[in-house]
């Protein structure tokens, strides 16, 4: 309730409270780590789509890249 009449039930709360605290603080840190190297091999595989994409135009047409293909 407060400082003067603390009970057995504030006490509960406090170590609860530094409990969640400390697994969220670890449960931050692994999803920042998966998101992490989620979006890196996201952004690994979206560029090597873009480049195979890009080589097959440059490849199959006449266009050098696909902006010129878009530009016509």
């Amino acid at each position: 309730m407060g400082v003067i009449f603390r009970d057995d039930y504030d006490d509960q709360q406090d170590s609860l409270m530094k409990s969640i605290a400390i697994g969220n603080t670890w449960q931050f840190r692994i999803f920042k780590i998966k998101a992490m190297l989620w979006g890196t091999l996201a952004s690994v595989t979206t560029g090597g789509v873009a480049l195979l994409v890009d080589y097959a135009f440059y490849k199959f047409t006449d266009s050098p890249n696909i902006v010129a293909w878009l530009l016509g």
